[in-house]
């Protein structure tokens, strides 16, 4: 029969899907026949895909075991011998692991939201702030996006989990909603399943299967909420094989086997493991049996088209291996009914090189790692051949071998120690082996561009920078190399944001409430008690998303430099310095550079000064019915002549003219004659007392000196005169009387 879904509310507006995590969740009730044969196809795609999947789990495998440096036992015989493994891919591992994490998660990261259409510019930088505070503060997703990244760099492709989740906890008999919103679960390699088959993205396999391990309790309420199906019915045969199952499989699950001996404990068959079972949740596409009565034939072949459709649709099957059991049918078109891709996984990989299993840092440095390991071990047993060298001995003598232990001072009997005993020197040369190694390591930063000064130590090498200029040369050019995994990273998180758009897009509730400072909203949104509200109209439009990485150590000491020269230059400009909107806007960029963004806080912005306007423009506004007035700054003398231009013309054509603007601007031009008047009497008061400051400035200025006593003559001249000053009383004025 056709799929028909259970109606369990009512059906949703165009513009919002129900959320998955929702009761009606679309399960799909098909007779036993059609849910046979969907079992056989699982199983049936299940074991084709291990076999390909294993070999690449068996790579993969290896290049773990390079991450937690395990050693294979040695041979019989080599027991004592040198095997120190080189932690050569952990380290480059671990760097740009930290680089990017850094530069995703870093204090001045944040996420942009790009408007397609022109009307969604109106609510682009609400969106913005909106999915920064969801990313980074609602999901909390550095951890793990920090799992989804370290796998991406280890073995070059990694999964995410990602559908729409709702959790909720009870309180006194009140549900209570601890988090809604888009989910991230980074899966192990192990557990994402997909055919041999050569694709661009996940999405384009003809199906893939997720394995996950579920306790019979999250089935039961799975099935609640419409998750799951027939949970109830087969109750006893759930828990018994939950109780009974294997935690690890023989085969397919080589990573997690190696993660497993790496924490030293047996997850196999463990003895204090509670109930876990394994489910397959197969995303594949399948032609439903016709409507009808023609169709629904319960027993109709698969390639049957006569009884089935000829278009393949989307489904999710959730299958229970141990007990041959389907939980759950679902169809994709209704679960994501406004998404193109509808298979709720995100993925990322390291190299963009057009194939789909990639190279990861462990691919690329495991050679040079066996190398430098090779050569470590070689050096460390010549050094112990050079500190403790063989010894040859004549059978005949009193020298037993299997007794001797070289110490210091140990005494030897022989009958002739200059034939009995001889002792072979051995020269072992270790700047062959350190030119070797620092060969090797060349070639590593060549291939990655992660350099020593960019791992933040000193570089070690022959040939290493002596100067700043060479060092920020050699910086600049590994950052060419390290830019383009930084640009793919950009791609693979646009695409992930893009996803988590659609989500929110698709389920969210019609207003939903997020965290957002003023400083933040910067005027363009309104925001009460520290946050805003996003409702379904605002989110009815389409985003591109694009994330603003932040600054590096590098960058941000050299935006200090920069900021500080800039502000250098700024207080030498007259222009910025008598402007104090451009002083204000100058230091408070300073300031944010040297990490204080408080200086807003500190010292307001200062109020837009009152600037000059050009006399055309004037008379245009009084054209316009605007006021006008004069400015202290106006050039008068310019303004007035080309005011009396503007009344002259008006007086020749007087049909054309505006009488009222014109009695406006008659008046504005004797005002400019009056502030002219004003500014001519201010200039006079002005050198006046420049004249007099000037005079004042004379050590004669008060010949009855500073306090009524007359000055002293100069020693040596009684013919001197006294000067015809102002001494401070009316009656000298004009001289002594």
């Amino acid at each position: 029969m056709s799929a028909q879904p259970i109606p369990i509310r009512p059906e949703p507006t165009p513009n919002r899907a129900p959320a998955p995590s929702d009761p009606k969740r679309f399960q799909l009730r098909w007779p036993k026949a059609e849910l046979d044969r969907l079992a056989a196809r699982i199983q049936m795609d299940y074991r084709a895909a291990m076999g390909d999947h294993n070999r690449r789990m068996q790579r993969w495998r290896q290049y773990y075991r390079r991450w937690r440096q395990m050693v294979d036992p040695p041979a019989m015989g080599e027991e004592g011998t040198s095997n120190m493994p080189v932690p050569y891919i952990q380290w480059n591992v671990f760097v740009k692991w930290a680089k990017e994490m850094d530069s995703l998660f870093g204090d001045d990261a944040e996420i942009v939201a790009v408007p397609v259409g022109p009307s969604d510019a109106k609510t682009d930088k609400k969106i913005s702030r909106y999915m920064t505070w969801r990313v980074f503060n609602s999901m909390k997703l550095l951890i793990p996006f920090c799992v989804f990244v370290f796998r991406k760099t280890l073995f070059g492709r990694t999964f995410a989990y990602s559908p729409w989740r709702r959790d909720t906890f009870t309180v006194k008999g009140k549900e209570v909603v601890d988090y809604e919103g888009p989910d991230f679960v980074p899966l192990w390699p192990d557990d994402f399943i997909c055919p041999a088959e050569e694709v661009d993205n996940l999405q384009q396999f003809s199906f893939v299967i997720r394995r996950v391990r579920l306790t019979p309790e999250e089935l039961l309420k799975g099935e609640e909420n419409g998750e799951y199906q027939g949970i109830t019915d087969n109750w006893d045969a759930i828990v018994n094989a939950a109780r009974s199952g294997l935690r690890r499989e023989y085969q397919g699950e080589e990573i997690k086997r190696e993660k497993d001996e790496a924490e030293g404990l047996l997850y196999q068959r463990p003895l204090s493991a509670g109930e876990w079972i394994m489910v397959l949740e197969w995303y594949g596409k399948w032609r439903p049996v016709k409507k009808g009565p023609r169709g629904g034939t319960p027993t109709a072949d698969e390639y049957d088209f006569t009884k089935r459709e000829m278009h393949q649709h989307d489904f999710v099957i959730k299958y229970i291996w141990d007990i041959n059991l389907i939980i759950g049918v679902q169809s994709l078109e209704d679960l994501y009914p406004l998404k193109k891709n509808r298979r709720p996984f995100v993925e990322a990989s390291a190299v963009k090189d057009g194939s789909y299993w990639g190279m990861g840092m462990a691919e690329q440095l495991i050679n040079l790692e066996d190398e430098l390991r090779v050569n470590t071990n070689l050096a460390t047993e010549g050094a112990q051949f050079a500190a403790s060298p063989p010894i040859g001995y004549r059978p005949s003598s009193n020298f037993n071998a299997d007794t001797f232990k070289l110490e210091p001072g140990l005494p030897i009997p022989l009958d002739d120690p200059q034939r009995d005993l001889r002792q072979i020197e051995i020269k072992t040369d270790i700047n062959v082996a350190t030119w070797k190694e620092q060969t090797t390591l060349a070639y590593g930063e060549k291939l990655t561009g992660q350099s020593d000064l960019q791992m933040g130590r000193q570089s070690d090498r022959p040939n290493a920078p002596r100067t700043a200029r060479q060092t920020m040369a050699l910086l600049e050019e590994g950052n060419v190399r390290i830019s383009l995994d930084t640009k793919t990273l950009r791609e693979d998180m646009a695409a992930v944001l893009s996803h988590f758009w659609d989500l929110e897009y698709m389920f969210a509730s019609e207003e939903t409430f997020f965290r957002v400072t003023e400083e933040d909203a910067d005027g363009l949104f309104e925001v009460n008690n520290g946050g805003s509200i996003l409702t379904l109209e605002e989110r009815d439009g389409r985003y591109d998303f694009r994330l603003q990485f932040a600054n590096s150590v590098y960058s941000r000491e050299a935006k200090k430099e920069q900021a500080l020269a800039r502000y250098q230059l700024d207080l030498q400009n007259p222009t910025v310095v008598q402007n104090p909107q451009a002083l204000w806007e100058v230091t408070c960029q300073a300031h944010e550079a040297l990490g204080d963004p408080n200086f807003a806080d500190l010292v307001p912005r200062p109020g837009t000064p009152d600037l000059p306007v050009d006399p055309k423009v004037e008379w245009t506004r009084l054209l316009q019915g605007e006021e006008i007035h004069v400015n202290p700054m106006d050039n008068d003398l310019v303004h007035m002549t080309r005011h009396m231009r503007d009344l002259q013309e008006a007086e020749e054509d007087p049909a054309h003219s505006d009488p009222d603007a014109v009695a406006k601007l008659a008046m504005h031009y004797h005002e400019h004659i009056q502030q002219l008047q004003q500014k001519k009497i201010q200039q006079a008061i002005v050198e006046q007392a420049a004249q007099a400051v000037n005079t004042l400035a004379s050590p004669l200025a008060f010949p009855r000196g500073l306090f009524g006593n007359p000055p002293t003559q100069p020693p040596g001249n009684p013919a001197a005169v006294p000067p015809q000053l102002y001494s401070g009383h009316p009656e000298g004025l004009h001289g002594n009387v």
